[in-house]
């Protein structure tokens, strides 16, 4: 069994603004009736969350009958430096923005890292340590943002200051996405994983 959970993570916001922008998107979902406007603990994090709503269904791609059941079923909200990454599930390949080369941070044999994945666990060190986050291409050693990098599998990695985490919904609605993407007014990447 286990918990799977879907991220819309906002790669562009700042820290300082991602706790607003985290609210404004909050009181847009409570007013439409996707969530509940009282946070509950019905999240998988430290911080209460916010269970769905009567119209959830407008967020989804079909209804769930277990989901208003399920103790864990909310929306978890981080306005943190965060890495936004599956758990579980193939890692990359990935395509550099500068060259196109296509770079395997997976063996496809074996499921074992590769050497070039120590490149991006670097990054992604360095990110939470405050520091920026960019990646060498092997290829053509142009720096690129780790954002900026194509994660062609279905479990892409982000960094950012503002997440939405979505814990055991049915698949989110592209409409959807494209909606707190417009509201964000910034470019986003959506995952998702299991725990």
């Amino acid at each position: 069994m286990g918990d799977y959970f879907q991220i819309i993570a906002d790669v562009e916001a700042t820290e300082a603004e991602a706790p607003a922008l985290g609210a404004s998107v909050v009181g847009w979902l409570a007013g439409e009736g996707i969530i509940e406007a009282e946070p509950t603990d019905c999240v998988l994090s430290a911080d209460p969350g916010y269970p769905p709503g009567p119209r959830y269904i407008a967020a989804v791609t079909g209804p769930s009958q277990w989901l208003p059941r399920l103790r864990t079923n909310g929306l978890a909200v981080i306005t943190t430096r965060s890495v936004f990454h599956p758990m579980q599930g193939e890692v990359g390949p990935v395509v550099c923005p500068r060259c196109g080369q296509m770079v395997e941070l997976e063996d496809p044999a074996t499921g074992q890292a590769t050497h070039q994945w120590e490149l991006f666990s670097e990054a992604l060190n360095a990110w939470m340590t405050g520091d920026t986050c960019a990646v060498a291409c092997p290829r053509c050693r142009q720096v690129a943002g780790f954002n900026d990098w194509h994660w062609t599998g279905h479990w892409p990695f982000a960094v950012g200051f503002l997440g939405f985490e979505f814990w055991n919904w049915p698949p989110l609605r592209e409409s959807f996405i494209t909606q707190v993407t417009s509201r964000l007014g910034h470019r986003v990447v959506v995952t998702q994983g299991k725990l």
